[in-house]
């Protein structure tokens, strides 16, 4: 007995307790579910900016290389021992200053040879222009007659060929009139048709009213007086579509004798044709005639040819020893080496003393009034830049220092294996505090958006399948309002926003926890106020689209 009540006492104790657990879980649960709706209800706690008007500006930043727009190599043209190299590597020259000379003594040696061979060319020349016989010039007036003779006949020739050319188009024109006359004639026999067409439906207009008004006037309905005048009518009517066919019997006639006339016009043509060639033909053959006595005056100079050719081989001789001397000065000009730019020395390869050769640089000029930085662009950056267009540029060797440049060139065959296109950008370098061979940076801008609206870019939210939309959170009234907004040209921190918000909104960029639409909301700590600048404080921080190497 005692065992069962043991028993009893517990299983009672155990129910107590039991139910004492059941009931602080209740009373937890429920004290839970109090916090959490408390917590629902409370104002999300919120970090807001504010929406404002600033420009933005989009810019990608290359890596640059300076190099000079014009680089020269001094090279010699023959060759000698520099006696005289006056400039060392930075030195300022200027186009046609005298670098180096070269001994010129085996150059002058060769000029005196030629100057020379020209004074004996030129002695043999006189000597043979002496010796010409005396007949030559009775033979020589012979065939100056004969040639006047034959320009004379070739004067006829072409003044028989222009009198041919005049006759043929006299006689045409006359041809081309009697058309002109038969054409009008024929239009004149158009209208006289088309007038007796006229007539004829006149006349029997007529006709058809005057047997109307007789079986009118027979059956009593109309007066005799009205039947008067319709046969006057007919007989007038009549007499035009006579005058009509008279026209036309005259405008046919007319057109007979045009084609009478063009006719008798044709068979002058043929006639005009027929004497201009006979009279061509007779000139023809008296150039010909002109020609073979020019030639029989010719056949009797058997020794003038010898002596021109004799002369012209001599004169070819004065001509080629004339040349050697004009090449050899040449040459002793090549012994003195200018400079072919302004520029600064760069690279000296040789002293003096030492023996230059053709082709062998001995001095390296560049013109670096203005420089190049040249960068790689990739092929979408290249869309966006223009030739003209302004840049900046730094150099790691010039801290501190933005030199303000603008693109000279974008070539437009893009590399073969980094498809990227070369950018050349010319700086102004008039204190040549620049040199080629050094490392830069180049800034160009893409795009560029004025006094547009922006906000920072976590407060726009962005769906991946629709370019260009999104959403964001605005607080108004204590309240969190989702809008939709169209997003354009961001630049790394702020975006902007062509619809959907106005300047002063504030937007939602960080909240403690999700925030649903219309829920209330409580903005903690100071707005961004500046936030729109992300870090700039004239709002106009520029972005990088990318760094192109």
């Amino acid at each position: 007995m005692k065992r069962w009540l043991a028993i009893l006492g517990g299983l009672l104790i155990l129910g107590v307790l039991i139910g004492w657990r059941l009931t602080q879980q209740q009373a937890k649960a429920a004290a839970e579910k109090r916090a959490g709706a408390a917590m629902r209800s409370a104002p999300a706690l919120v970090e807001t900016a504010v929406v404002k008007r600033q420009d933005i500006v989009k810019t990608v930043e290359a890596v640059a290389n300076v190099e000079a727009p014009l680089s020269v190599d001094v090279m010699p043209k023959v060759t000698g021992r520099i006696l005289y190299l006056g400039v060392r590597e930075g030195d300022r020259v200027r186009a046609g200053q005298v670098l180096v000379r070269i001994d010129p003594t085996e150059v002058q040696a060769e000029v005196r040879q030629r100057q020379a061979a020209l004074a004996q060319a030129r002695s043999r020349l006189a000597e043979a222009a002496i010796t010409r016989n005396a007949q030559g010039v009775g033979v020589a007036s012979a065939v100056r007659q004969q040639q006047a003779a034959l320009r004379t006949a070739q004067a006829q020739n072409r003044q028989a060929r222009a009198d041919f050319d005049a006759q043929i188009a006299a006689a045409e024109a006359a041809v081309s009139e009697a058309q002109g006359r038969i054409a009008a004639a024929e239009a004149n026999i158009g209208e006289a048709e088309a007038a007796i067409a006229s007539a004829e439906a006149n006349v029997a207009n007529a006709r058809t009213e005057v047997s109307r008004q007789e079986a009118l006037v027979r059956e009593g309905a109309s007066a005799q007086q009205v039947l008067d005048n319709a046969r006057t009518t007919l007989k007038v009517r009549e007499a035009a579509l006579g005058e009509a066919r008279q026209t036309r019997r005259a405008a046919v006639a007319a057109r007979s004798s045009a084609q009478a006339q063009k006719r008798a016009a044709e068979r002058q043509v043929q006639l005009a044709r027929n004497k201009a060639r006979a009279e061509v033909a007779a000139s023809t053959a008296t150039v010909a005639q002109a020609q073979a006595t020019l030639e029989s005056a010719r056949a009797n100079t058997a020794q003038a040819p010898a002596y021109t050719q004799n002369l012209a081989a001599l004169q070819a001789a004065v001509e080629a020893a004339q040349a050697d001397v004009r090449a050899a000065q040449a040459r002793l000009a090549d012994t003195m080496l200018r400079a072919p730019i302004t520029g600064v020395v760069t690279q000296r390869a040789l002293d003096t003393g030492a023996m230059a050769s053709p082709g062998q640089s001995i001095l390296s000029v560049q013109a670096i009034q203005q420089v190049w930085a040249t960068v790689s662009i990739p092929e979408e950056v290249t869309r966006r830049i223009f030739q003209g267009q302004t840049a900046s540029v730094t150099f790691d060797a010039l801290p501190g220092q933005t030199f303000a440049g603008r693109i000279a060139q974008i070539l437009p065959a893009a590399d073969a294996q980094s498809r990227q296109f070369t950018v050349r950008v010319r700086v102004d370098n008039r204190n040549r505090r620049i040199r080629p061979g050094m490392f830069g940076r180049v800034t160009f801008t893409t795009e560029k958006a004025n006094d547009a609206l922006v906000a920072p870019l976590e407060a726009v939210k962005t769906d991946p399948t629709k370019p260009g939309a999104g959403t964001v959170t605005v607080v108004a009234d204590g309240k969190a309002q989702t809008r939709p907004v169209q997003t354009g040209l961001d630049n790394g921190k702020v975006i902007v926003l062509r619809n959907g918000v106005t300047d002063g909104d504030q937007v939602i960029i960080l909240s403690t926890r999700p925030v649903r639409e219309g829920q209330a909301v409580r903005a903690g700590g100071a707005d961004r106020r500046q936030g729109a600048s992300a870090g700039s404080r004239d709002g106009n921080a520029p972005a990088r689209e990318g760094s192109a190497r």
